[in-house]
């Protein structure tokens, strides 16, 4: 656990909308001190279009050279249209970011979310619906999702490379 995450109260507040949800994930990733974990269908809605994403995504990765992000996507395919600031943060940092698309079973989980190192997550209790959770420097919330997000990514491949061929 991070030294900020243990000597933050922790907060838990459920999300009805996707507004909340964009200011939530834009939250946990402000928290992360080292590592980024995002578990998604498509990215689609999420904001990671955005410039202010991108920017707190890029100020991340320049904070620290062993920062990482990792992202597991049912669907790589829509990135190009729907992310290309995140895309060429991939680019930009080729060492830092990975893109992998599910397989197997993990081609069932129904649940986005990110998880900010071992101690905040924002999660969506599925990806058809508003409803959503953010928990803020508290492990007890963020472990489970972060071991869920492990067994995701083992049953994941690499998808999206820095390079025109990997797309």
């Amino acid at each position: 656990m991070t030294e900020t995450a243990a000597e933050e109260t922790p907060a838990y507040r459920p999300l009805f909308g996707a507004a909340e949800s964009l200011a939530a994930i834009g939250e946990v990733i402000a928290r992360a001190k080292g590592m980024i974990r995002i578990f998604d269908v498509t990215l689609a809605s999420r904001g990671f279009n955005s410039p202010e994403r991108i920017e707190a995504l890029r100020a991340f990765l320049v904070a620290g050279r062993a920062h990482r992000i990792c992202i597991a996507l049912h669907d790589t395919d829509p990135l190009a249209r729907e992310a290309p600031r995140l895309l060429a943060l991939l680019r930009q940092y080729p060492m830092s970011i990975e893109i992998h698309r599910t397989i197997g079973q993990a081609r069932n989980a129904n649940d986005p979310f990110v998880v900010a190192d071992d101690h905040s997550v924002w999660r969506q209790l599925h990806w058809q619906q508003p409803r959503a959770i953010v928990a803020l420097g508290s492990p007890a919330d963020a472990v489970p999702i972060l071991q869920r997000f492990e067994e995701i990514w083992e049953l994941s491949e690499p998808a999206v490379s820095a390079t025109t061929l990997g797309l």
